[in-house]
């Protein structure tokens, strides 16, 4: 191979292994570009081969006519270099905006020179020939895989059903081991621009933690609730914290900590495009941020009463932030590359707080830590090391190259196996335990030998009349193996008070979830291993259930979603075991195989009876005790009264937190209770509702929430981006106004 031929192949290589989202359409890319004027082409001092050069030495000058005139006369000659010279004459004709001759000079090249090495490079011209005018792409089975992918890439912003099908093909086909590879990972990659809710949960909790989750099951006015782990956190929720701390996981694995008396809103949780977007406010209270943003275009901000604060890709913004009526408290916390405005880099080191009062920086120095924070960072440094480690070791068993929502708590719960063509597959401890002790070995990790029996509850569907009364002992069903994503549709079911007429949510699966179930749902995929599904570890987030729903005859049933499996396509896992699902007097689930003499169809939806996504039942809590409080040092103007602590109240009809406000009125002065808001606006902006054309009803957002969360277009999201005056280095930026 040329020293031209193997660097093309080494720049496609590496361009293929690009996400999609990030992908140029450029094949022979800045850098990797061969310059044309060396290597063998310049080895002559013969006549043809000065022409050549010529020509080469005006394609690196961007003297395109020039060389197109150039090369159209060593073709022409039809030398040693003429099939060199056909596809530099076509990269020329292409820069002068010639589409048609460079296609031609094409054409011309594959007829000429059947064997040329330079056939591999026309067609990855051709590739962006087409992506750029729209003209259809096609795969070429003649061409190399690197030409493939990169025609796989283009086609998937040109003709997504079509690319998903030609993806699925060479999955299911006999190409070589790194064409599927790479093309799994181009699936993995791919996020269709529908908007979801970010996949956002509790990941811990300590003490008094209560939550709001806005209207509740479809019931305006729902009133506060304790909070737990794994509680999926959506736009519009509200955590409280009286004697109490709680750890909040985000979707790229970023989290906050939020400390005692505090109160945090959660304005806009959505993703678009797998590009996060995150918008919280902090009312009142401490939080610590450990927040990394990890893809371009993401943007977390965190409003306080007094200043908004933005953290952007790719900085990492460690702080502890204090939240007051008229200034707000940041101070950097080890590993931090945290930009604050006003300052630079090196003024802000970790351990110094910094404030603003009223949108003015008051020491530049910062003031050094005095030890009041010290219990509240110890325990926070803790567990963020907790969590880091566990990931860690996950991260490496499993082959990932980033963390995964859930990651840290999948940590000691199973075994990793190399499970070839699709990666590295995963599966707990008890079935590992299981499937040894099935062949008489001694089961993993000490645990039994017996084959685990899985009830799985009946649910009454909210669609169907509900029972007057709970029932006692609901039905189940038994199978092997636990497939842990059961439809958020499926999980609970209202039933009727026979005294009130109240309706009320209740139900859950009658094994209690396992830490590991909110990474393996959200991420990754299944294949069925010695007569049970497995994991296989990916690093696609997935914000509906992981499942295909299918229609066979009379039976309907979901399957879990296969690594090779192509929306618009069969689904893959369909002849194997699925999950059979039945409605009559309660819903059902069983696992079976589907009759092979049915044919089968794809449902784009679950069935009208299992398309309602009903909130998790909480135990019922008393509104929170809230208070705002101003800074300590701030001074009251002559003259007048300094509130120190102000109350907060949370109506539930318009789902605002208000603020006690002193109000003269004819002489009289009156408290009244107003919204809260900062000098850039209001601080419980909630993005709009999930409807119509960005997501279906019937699609259960992540964790078993309701259908009503809520989220920007990827249009608003790239609006709300544009206010920032510098989205690439300034992350936490109290007093700038472009920031929001």
């Amino acid at each position: 191979m040329s020293f031209k031929s193997g660097l093309l192949t080494a720049c496609l290589a590496g361009l293929v292994l690009l996400p999609v989202t990030a992908f140029a359409l450029i094949p022979v890319p800045t850098g990797c570009e061969e310059q044309p004027g060396g290597g063998a082409a310049a080895a002559s001092d013969s006549p043809p081969n000065n022409l050549f050069a010529d020509g080469t030495k005006a394609i690196d000058q961007g003297r395109w006519a020039e060389a197109v005139k150039i090369f159209s006369a060593v073709a022409d000659q039809h030398g040693e270099h003429a099939d060199g010279a056909l596809y530099w004459k076509a990269y020329a004709e292409n820069k002068l905006g010639q589409t048609r001759p460079a296609e031609d000079s094409c054409a011309a090249l594959r007829t000429s020179f059947p064997k040329s090495r330079w056939i591999e490079d026309c067609g990855a011209l051709l590739v962006e020939i087409h992506a750029q005018s729209g003209k259809p792409i096609h795969i070429d089975p003649a061409q190399s895989d690197d030409v493939k992918l990169l025609a796989l890439n283009a086609m998937l912003h040109q003709d997504e059903p079509r690319a998903l099908a030609e993806i699925q093909a060479i999955l299911n086909g006999d190409g070589s081991e790194k064409l599927r590879k790479e093309a799994q990972f181009i699936l993995g990659q791919h996020y269709s621009n529908t908007t979801y809710p970010q996949i956002v949960r509790v990941s811990y909790l300590e003490g008094d933690v209560r939550v709001q989750r806005g209207a509740g099951n479809g019931k305006a006015g729902a009133p506060w609730e304790k909070a737990t782990v794994d509680l999926p956190l959506q736009t519009g929720f509200s955590l409280v914290t009286g004697q109490g701390r709680a750890e909040i996981e985000f979707e790229n694995a970023s989290t906050l900590y939020l400390d005692e008396n505090s109160v945090l809103t959660f304005n806009d949780l959505h993703e678009t495009a797998g590009i996060p977007w995150t918008d919280i406010a902090l009312l009142a209270g401490t939080v610590s941020m450990h927040v990394s943003p990890y893809v371009a275009g993401e943007k977390f901000i965190l409003r306080t009463p007094s200043n908004d604060l933005v953290a952007h890709y790719p900085d990492k913004d460690y702080a502890r932030v204090e939240s007051y009526t008229d200034a707000v408290s940041i101070t950097p916390l080890p590993g931090a590359d945290i930009r604050l405005t006003g300052l630079s880099h090196e003024t802000n080191p970790a351990g110094r707080t910094f404030t603003w009062v009223n949108g003015q920086l008051t020491d530049a120095e910062g003031t050094p830590d005095d030890g009041t924070w010290a219990a509240w960072d110890q325990w926070v440094a803790d567990r963020v090391a907790q969590r880091a480690a566990a990931t860690a070791t996950v991260l490496e068993a499993s082959g990932l190259t980033a963390p995964i929502p859930g990651m840290a708590e999948m940590a000691g719960q199973g075994r990793f196996f190399d499970c070839a063509p699709y990666g590295t597959c995963w599966e707990p401890n008890a079935d590992a335990a299981a499937e040894q002790g099935s062949t008489g070995t001694p089961g993993a990790q000490g645990q039994s030998n017996a084959q685990p029996h899985i009830a799985l509850t009946a649910y009454r569907p909210a669609a169907q009349a509900a029972p007057t009364q709970p029932d006692p002992q609901p039905p189940t069903v038994e199978h092997e193996f636990r497939f842990p994503c059961i439809p958020a549709s499926l999980r609970y079911r209202t039933v009727k008070d026979a005294v009130t007429g109240k309706q009320s949510v209740v139900g859950g699966m009658a094994l209690a979830p396992e830490p590991y179930d909110w990474a393996v749902c959200h991420a990754g995929s299944w294949i069925r291993h010695h007569k049970h599904y497995v994991w296989v570890a990916g690093g696609k987030r997935h914000h509906i259930d992981p499942v295909r729903w299918v229609r066979s005859g009379r039976q309907i049933a979901f399957v879990p979603l296969h690594p090779f499996d192509v929306k618009g396509q069969p689904a893959i896992n369909a002849r194997h075991h699925v999950f059979m699902v039945s409605a009559r007097n309660e819903v059902t689930v069983r696992s079976e195989k589907l009759d092979a003499t049915l044919p089968i169809e794809y449902l784009k939806e679950p069935p009208r009876e299992f398309r309602t996504a009903l909130l998790r039942p909480l135990a019922a809590s008393e509104a929170p005790h809230m208070e705002a409080h101003a800074f300590p040092r701030a001074q009251p103007s002559p003259g007048s009264a300094l509130r120190t602590a102000t109350p907060i109240r949370f109506d539930l009809k318009s789902q605002t937190f208000l603020v006690a406000r002193d109000q003269t009125r004819a002489g009289k002065s009156t408290t009244v209770f107003a919204p809260m808001s900062n000098r850039f606006g209001s601080l419980q902006t909630r993005g709009p509702s999930y409807s119509g054309g960005t997501r279906s009803a019937a699609s259960a957002p992540h964790g078993g929430g309701s259908t009503a969360g809520s989220a920007h277009s990827a249009a608003s999201s790239a609006s709300s981006a544009s206010h920032s005056s510098n989205n690439s280095t300034s992350t936490a930026s109290p007093n700038n106004a472009s920031h929001h």
